[in-house]
C-alpha cells in the first residue's frame, strides 16, 4: 500500500511546483517513520525514529467516541479520539484531527488543515502525532503521519490508514483512556 501511494505521490509533487527543500524534508521524515527513503510519501505507522520537528503544538483530545461497525454475529469495536481546537503553527493551521483505532488493528487518521497566502514557504509538511496510552498512564505506543500542504490552501481534509499488527494496542484496546496527548507539527 505505502508503494502504491508512493507512485500516485511523485507525479503530484512534480506538478505541485514543491521546491527541493520541500523534497528533502518528505525524504527526511520518510525516513525517520519508515526507514524508506526511495519515495517522498510519509504513511501512518509507529515511527522508528523520533521525528525532527522544532514546530509543534501539544493538545489533549477533547472528544472521545465509540461504537460498532460490522455484521451483527461479529461487530469491530472503534474508539476515536478528535481534537477539534485550531491548532496554529506558524502559517499553517490545523482545524480538526481525529484518530480512530480499530480493535481489528485497522487504524485511520484524519486532518483538516490550511495554510495561509502571506507566509515565504510555498509549501510545508504539516502532520500529527499520537501518544496513544492506556487509563493508568502506560505508553502503547506512538504513531504519526504528514500531508504536504500548498500555499493558500483553504481547510482541506488529509486521510491516511494503516494496519498495525501492534501486540500491546490488542491487549490494551478495552482500556484506552478517553483522553489522548497528540502533538500537532510543522517540518
Amino acid at each position: 500500500m505505502i508503494q502504491l501511494a508512493s507512485v500516485f505521490a511523485k507525479p503530484l509533487l512534480g506538478k505541485l511546483g514543491v521546491s527541493d527543500e520541500a523534497r528533502e524534508r518528505f525524504v527526511a521524515l520518510q525516513k525517520a517513520v519508515t526507514g524508506d527513503t526511495g519515495t517522498a510519501w510519509i504513511p501512518l505507522s509507529r515511527p522508528s525514529a523520533t521525528l525532527d520537528f522544532s514546530t509543534h503544538r501539544q493538545m489533549p483530545s477533547d472528544i472521545h467516541n465509540t461504537g460498532e461497525i460490522g455484521p451483527e454475529k461479529e461487530p469491530v469495536t472503534w474508539k476515536e479520539f478528535v481534537w477539534t481546537s485550531d491548532q496554529t503553527i506558524k502559517d499553517c493551521v490545523l482545524h480538526k484531527i481525529s484518530w480512530r483505532f480499530y480493535e481489528n488493528g485497522l487504524i485511520c487518521l484524519e486532518v483538516c488543515g490550511s495554510k495561509d497566502a502571506v507566509g515565504l514557504d510555498g509549501s510545508d509538511l504539516i502532520g500529527h502525532r499520537l501518544e496513544l496510552r492506556d487509563d493508568t498512564g502506560f505508553l502503547i505506543g506512538i504513531w504519526a503521519a504528514a500531508f504536504l500542504i500548498v500555499k493558500d490552501t483553504e481547510r482541506r481534509s488529509f486521510q491516511t490508514s494503516t494496519e498495525d499488527d501492534h501486540k500491546l494496542l490488542k491487549l490494551h484496546f478495552s482500556k484506552l483512556a478517553e483522553q489522548q496527548t497528540g502533538i500537532a507539527f510543522r517540518i
